[in-house]
């Protein structure tokens, strides 16, 4: 399924993301989750059995309110935490059954909060991207080339030499992003990637994303980017699915007022034909 982002901006128009050496090998993989749950401890479940497929290429957003499971879920994805019963496949087979490496080379990830105590410069972050994929610790021009690449695409290229401890939270979210694009990931999960995010780089960065060839699986607090960007959205509450499916059909009034416990009226974005939604409480009612 192609995704459908908002009309690109000028600048990020120009840019054939795969015209990039760290993507021509991409392969985009599929995700099947079969009565997948978890829990740290014996008792008490934080995930509860879910089933669903992810096409390849598919840009899937997982939303709900805090503590609903979105991060959890996500760790089972990249191979974190061990499902306490049920399967996730990657491509057919079993994450668990293939080896740490195998998955790090397919699966890039973007976690919500990295520490800034590395004492590595921009350029050297990015580079910890090209790992996985590595036959030699030596890096080649094509390296330094791709690392430069996904710096503009991010518009940090004038960072490349600046202390990764240094930047603002915003800054230091977009190097994450790309060093997960220098991987050339077939599949890639970010959690909340746009919390620490101005306007103008939430947008930025999700039209980049919804351009990318891989498989993209995203949680994000903010309904009307998931609504404008994802092909399929999954809608979480207390660790149960409540919804699979495309935005349009997932975000209706009477199941944001479930999931999410706010009242809120939904019309249609003027320029982008996508869901829009305006929220209010009980309270705020005459």
């Amino acid at each position: 399924m192609p995704h459908n982002p908002l009309p690109n901006n000028d600048k990020n128009s120009a840019v054939d993301v795969t015209s990039l050496s760290c993507f021509t090998a991409c392969k985009p993989a599929s995700f099947e989750l079969n009565n997948l749950a978890w829990s740290p401890y014996r008792q008490m479940p934080l995930l509860h059995p879910i089933s669903i497929t992810v096409n390849p290429a598919e840009f899937v957003a997982v939303v709900g309110p805090n503590g609903s499971g979105k991060t959890s879920l996500l760790r089972c994805l990249y191979r974190v935490n061990k499902p306490s019963s049920g399967q996730v496949l990657m491509d057919g087979k079993d994450i668990w059954r293939l080896t740490a490496r195998t998955c790090a080379q397919r699966i890039a990830t973007v976690l919500q909060d990295t520490s800034a105590e590395f004492g590595l410069s921009v350029f050297e972050m990015v580079e910890i991207g090209l790992t996985p994929k590595s036959t030699s610790w030596k890096r080649t021009k094509e390296d330094s080339e791709v690392i430069e690449s996904v710096l503009a695409l991010l518009d940090l290229s004038h960072l490349i030499d600046r202390n990764f401890s240094s930047l603002s939270g915003g800054e230091r979210q977009r190097v994450m992003i790309a060093r997960a694009l220098a991987q050339g990931p077939d599949i890639l999960i970010l959690d909340e990637p746009t919390n620490h995010l101005d306007i103008r780089h939430q947008l930025e960065v999700l039209e980049l994303l919804s351009t990318l060839p891989c498989t993209i699986i995203v949680s994000l607090h903010d309904l009307s980017l998931a609504a404008a960007y994802a092909d399929r959205v999954l809608v979480m509450k207390d660790g149960q699915m409540q919804d699979y499916s495309a935005a349009n059909e997932a975000f209706t009034e009477q199941q944001i007022e479930h999931v999410f416990e706010v009242k809120t009226i939904i019309d249609q974005h003027p320029i982008t034909q996508r869901p829009r939604f305006s929220f209010y409480t009980n309270n705020q009612q005459d």
